[in-house]
């Protein structure tokens, strides 16, 4: 995987999972950090080591134990100059809900890099399920339209975005692969077995 690959999968992985969270400290100064969210401690390692090297920064992993459910792990990592880059690439500070997009690089890079995203994406906020379909879902329209315009240049179908209110109050929207559609995304996917995460290895 090359560094402009490692990006892309940092990207994805960030649009679904991460955030940039506007905070500040106790004394009223901004806090700059880089967040990422998942159950699945592989993933937030994964995070970890795709951040230290793209930015040359190491950061936090930690694990929070939850009653009744599933223990949540957590890296964050506090740079001003790194939540600048990242920000440099249009990617949103605060609530990216309604906001979030692809990246403008990400949409000119190479089919190697798109697909590195789309991956990074599916492992946070996508599903591969039993029947062999996948499930994008996102809170973000502009992003999942975005997303399915990625799809198409790889597929070259273009799949429909779906919109569902949840409660009765918020809108959420999903992009839907069926089977042939599924193998054709996975089977254009690089492997990256040359020094693949660990967390990279059951999706192929």
């Amino acid at each position: 995987m090359n560094k402009k690959e490692s990006l892309a999968l940092f990207l994805g992985m960030l649009s679904g999972d991460g955030c940039l969270p506007i905070k500040h400290n106790g004394e009223g100064y901004r806090d700059y950090a880089v967040q990422f969210y998942n159950t699945d401690k592989n993933l937030v390692e994964l995070f970890s080591i795709l951040h230290q090297e793209l930015f040359n920064e190491t950061g936090n992993v930690r694990g929070q134990k939850r009653n009744n459910k599933k223990e949540l792990f957590a890296f964050c990592k506090y740079s001003k100059e790194t939540v600048g880059k990242i920000k440099s690439m249009e990617f949103p500070e605060g609530v990216k809900r309604d906001v979030l997009r692809i990246p403008k690089i990400i949409k000119d890079g190479e089919q190697t890099e798109k697909l590195a995203f789309i991956k990074g994406f599916l492992i946070t906020d996508g599903c591969i399920r039993k029947n062999k379909t996948i499930i994008f879902h996102s809170g973000s329209k502009l992003f999942l339209n975005d997303l399915a315009d990625l799809i198409e240049s790889i597929i070259y179908i273009r799949k429909p975005v779906k919109e569902y209110t949840q409660r009765r109050i918020f809108r959420s929207y999903q992009l839907n692969l069926n089977k042939k559609e599924t193998n054709v995304l996975l089977s254009n996917m690089p492997t990256w077995d040359n020094g693949t995460p660990a967390a990279l290895s059951s999706i192929k």
